[in-house]
């Protein structure tokens, strides 16, 4: 019998352990050329594209490799979506994401847009200009994959701008995290000013990661993509 109980003692402890496990990667997405949406777990809506600049431009410095674009001149709004196994009430979340414009002056009107969402499509909308001024990032509440302008700007200037792929300006690499008590933070390697912070607890559930592309004359891009969630006890 006390053998029996020192197995069960184990296996319980295992469990709790599984259960209690610390963070875990829940997206780690990096473009291939050849690779297609569905095969990498992403639906997608709009004229995405997998491309490589340098191969337009062979010498292109600081040539990120392969992105994924939403081409200038669009018509129309394009998504990019990851599900995921939903996270309720996670203690703590990060998204770290390589972004860019393909095209462009350093300081123009485009902007870069992720959402984060539930199963329902309710959630946040964070939006990255390309500025100087206190609507370089932005924020907004998502219901039904929808918000209302105008959003939220930061307290303070942001330097957001960004030189474009093809003008050898690469990619910039971004974090948007939260804590357990809702506490928010979007951040940009690079910039002056920020990180554009706010709390809010409207949405505890999370489920789906959204990459927006808006009708523009520069190209959207990003590159990799990272998702860890620690989901607490």
């Amino acid at each position: 019998m006390r053998k029996i109980s020192l197995i069960i003692a184990a296996m319980a402890a295992v469990m709790a352990g599984t259960a209690c496990a610390g963070e875990q990667n829940v997206i780690e997405t990096k473009w291939e050329i050849n690779g297609k949406f569905d095969a990498l777990g992403w639906e997608a809506k709009g004229d995405w594209a997998i491309v490589d600049f340098g191969t337009v431009k062979p010498n292109l410095a600081n040539n990120p490799g392969p992105l994924v674009k939403f081409p200038a001149k669009g018509k129309t709004v394009g998504t990019l979506t990851r599900k995921f196994e939903a996270v309720n009430n996670p203690a703590s979340l990060t998204l770290t994401f390589d972004a860019g414009y393909g095209w462009g002056a350093k300081e123009h009107s485009q902007a870069i847009q992720v959402m984060l969402l539930d199963a329902d499509g309710k959630g946040y909308i964070f939006h990255i200009a390309r500025s100087k001024a206190t609507w370089g990032a932005q924020w907004a509440l998502v219901t039904k994959y929808g918000y209302n302008d105008p959003m939220t700007w930061a307290t303070a200037p942001i330097d957001t701008t960004q030189q474009s792929v093809t003008n050898g300006g690469g990619l910039r690499t971004f974090t948007i995290t939260r804590d357990a008590s809702g506490k928010w933070a979007l951040n940009g390697i690079g910039w002056s000013g920020g990180p554009l912070t706010f709390t809010d607890t409207t949405t505890n559930s999370f489920s789906q990661l959204v990459l927006r592309g808006t009708p523009n004359s520069d190209d959207i891009v990003f590159g990799k993509i990272k998702l860890d969630v620690d989901a607490g006890k």
